[in-house]
């Protein structure tokens, strides 16, 4: 199961990566696509634990406002 896990998670940073690189984020892609994935993770599990969507719907409104930022400056 951690190989198929690892295996996931590798193709979304992979393709986060390269969602950044079109954006012009150059050498950060790389960190900008885990800092994505490890809010996401993170908000997806403290929503799974307090049975609480809103806490999902609260991270991905500003995880959005963050992206769209990042395309802005760049």
């Amino acid at each position: 199961m951690a190989e198929k896990s690892t295996g996931m998670f590798s193709a979304m940073l992979g393709w986060l990566e390269a969602q950044f690189r079109l954006l012009g984020m150059g050498k950060e892609s790389a960190d900008y696509a885990l800092h994505l994935v490890s809010a996401l993770q993170g908000a997806s599990l403290l929503t799974n634990a307090f049975n609480d969507p809103t806490l999902m719907l609260r991270e991905t409104a500003r995880l959005t406002e963050w992206v769209n930022a990042l395309s802005a400056d760049a």
